[in-house]
């Protein structure tokens, strides 16, 4: 049982509203409500399956520091109003993955408010979770965002050149639905399409090198 929990929280910590899956999959909405401090499975403990779930969270974000970490390197330009905090947060990840297998790491790992990144794809976007600056109306003492809530303007947003592309992508493939559907439904797939592309050209007419975002 303990290898299916753990396999199950890899899989829920990857997608945006993941805790929200989780409580409908189990039937317990405190868990999406409060996922820090409910009484979960009958302990206020932060151990077994929230403990499984930190560990995955934080695994997941490490990787996701990484990737931004390699893409930048490799020359991908990086926009955002949090573009710096999140190429600190990348450049601070442990050097080995598994000194965040056990939950009392991943919670200290996750508890760097401002540095831990968090990639949202259905936004295109990666978040650099800060409390204070999140429009998502995280929970007090949340150390992670509510990405199913995800809002434009929000303050912890970084963009690669590969969100921009990947959003235009979306936007292209908005379109060729919107063509085969009832003219309304059309019509907000269309409205939808040009949102994702204005967020993908106000990237390219802001994006920076690493180099240049840091200094």
């Amino acid at each position: 049982m303990s290898r299916l929990r753990r396999t199950l929280a890899w899989h829920i910590a990857r997608r945006p509203g993941g805790l929200v899956a989780l409580a409908i999959q189990y039937g317990h909405m405190r868990i999406a409500l409060d996922a820090r401090t409910s009484t979960g499975y009958g302990s206020r403990a932060r151990r077994g399956f929230h403990g499984e779930l930190d560990v995955e969270t934080a695994l997941a974000a490490a990787q996701t520091a990484a990737r931004l970490r390699d893409a930048t390197a490799a020359g991908e330009k990086i926009s955002g109003p949090a573009a710096r905090r999140a190429l600190i947060g990348a450049t601070s990840i442990p050097g080995f993955e598994g000194a965040l297998t056990t939950p009392k790491a991943a919670a200290k790992f996750l508890a760097r408010d401002g540095l831990v990144l968090f990639d949202n794809p259905d936004a295109f976007l990666i978040c650099a979770f800060k409390r204070d600056t999140a429009l998502c109306d995280p929970d007090p003492g949340a150390t992670a965002p509510n990405q199913f809530a995800c809002q434009l303007g929000c303050g912890n947003a970084v963009r690669t050149d590969s969100h921009a592309q990947a959003a235009r992508e979306h936007a292209d493939r908005l379109d060729a639905k919107a063509a085969f559907v009832p003219q309304p439904l059309g019509d907000r797939f269309r409205r939808t399409a040009n949102r994702f592309r204005a967020l993908a050209d106000a990237h390219d007419s802001a994006a920076q090198y690493a180099e240049e975002a840091i200094a």
